[in-house]
């Protein structure tokens, strides 16, 4: 007789994954109202032109550090 192993995958939301979650939807929300002129990062000086950039990119990284490999 075999041993079969078997892993459940259950959907948690880890704190990674919420935060990440926010920071994508900050990176768009800077993005479409940059068009309007609403300019929600002006503190950053320069870089606020690239904040959803970096925003998003910061966002995706959370997000896909929570996961597991396969």
């Amino acid at each position: 007789m075999t041993k079969v192993n078997i892993k459940t995958k259950t959907d948690n939301f880890s704190v990674l994954q919420v935060l990440g979650t926010l920071l994508l939807v900050f990176a768009a929300a800077d993005f479409i109202l940059s068009w309007t002129g609403i300019d929600l990062t002006a503190f950053m000086g320069p870089a606020s032109r690239f904040s959803p950039i970096i925003f998003g990119l910061i966002g995706t990284v959370l997000i896909n550090a929570s996961k597991e490999d396969g």
